[in-house]
């Protein structure tokens, strides 16, 4: 319980010191300045991220790194444990990363505006009139040279158990022409789901698999690539349970 107050003190401590750098960012947005501004971003995105999972005692392991394209569209696809798999993405994938996230999480203080800034796209679950306007601007984000996440199954397993993988997800690659990228993220629930919000530290394995490149893929080969994906994010689940 004590690391667990700690945790909490430090996450929103470490968010509301941001807020020095939020003006700056404002600025360089404000007179174009894109690179600068999102090198400012890239690097508290990054530091932040370390820091919270650091600050959970856990442990991460990346495999694969070698296999992330040079080639400026890309989509992560990934399974989802837990509420940690979005700084465990942003600190330890050696790319600036930003996701399609659920509407209410642009409301959070301080939080939602640096999201927006990253840039993230937000989604009206509600709504498919607004979900298809969603897919249209994050495949805007990829073309820019802004890698998106995206979470098929819809929402977090809280254990190793995969759900099945939501075949509209992917809509967002085939419309921005995107190497698609599975990784698996195996042991982020047992940080807090598993211990019903207490934080433990866990061994965390990142997997990054081969690339996908859609451009190549038949309509036949894209009517198949959930079940697809699917099956290449749980073989490294399944190795490593072995």
């Amino acid at each position: 319980m004590i690391r667990t107050v700690l945790f909490y003190c430090f996450f929103w401590a470490y968010i509301i010191g941001t807020l020095f750098f939020f003006i700056p960012v404002i600025i360089l947005s404000v007179f174009k300045h894109t690179i600068a501004k999102n090198r400012i971003i890239s690097f508290l995105a990054k530091n932040w991220a370390h820091s919270i999972i650091k600050a959970t005692g856990s442990s991460v392991q990346v495999f694969g790194k070698e296999n992330i394209p040079v080639e400026n569209n890309i989509c992560f696809i990934a399974n989802h444990q837990g509420g940690f798999d979005i700084p465990l993405i942003m600190g330890y994938i050696p790319k600036s990363i930003s996701f399609i996230a659920k509407k209410e999480l642009r409301f959070l203080p301080i939080i939602g505006q640096w999201m927006m800034l990253m840039p993230c796209v937000f989604i009206d679950r509600s709504s498919s009139r607004k979900s298809v306007v969603t897919i249209q601007k994050g495949a805007e984000q990829i073309k820019k040279g802004n890698p998106v996440v995206i979470f098929p199954e819809g929402t977090r397993s809280r254990s190793s158990n995969m759900a099945d993988f939501k075949a509209g997800s992917l809509k967002l690659a085939f419309r921005s022409d995107s190497y698609i990228v599975p990784v698996t993220i195996d042991g982020s629930y047992k940080i807090r789901e598993e211990n019903k919000g207490i934080i433990t530290p866990a061994d965390v394995k990142i997997t990054i698999h081969t690339p996908i490149d859609t451009t190549r893929l038949s309509d036949e080969e894209k009517k198949k690539l959930a079940p697809k994906l699917w099956n290449i994010i749980n073989s490294a689940l399944e190795k490593n349970s072995c």
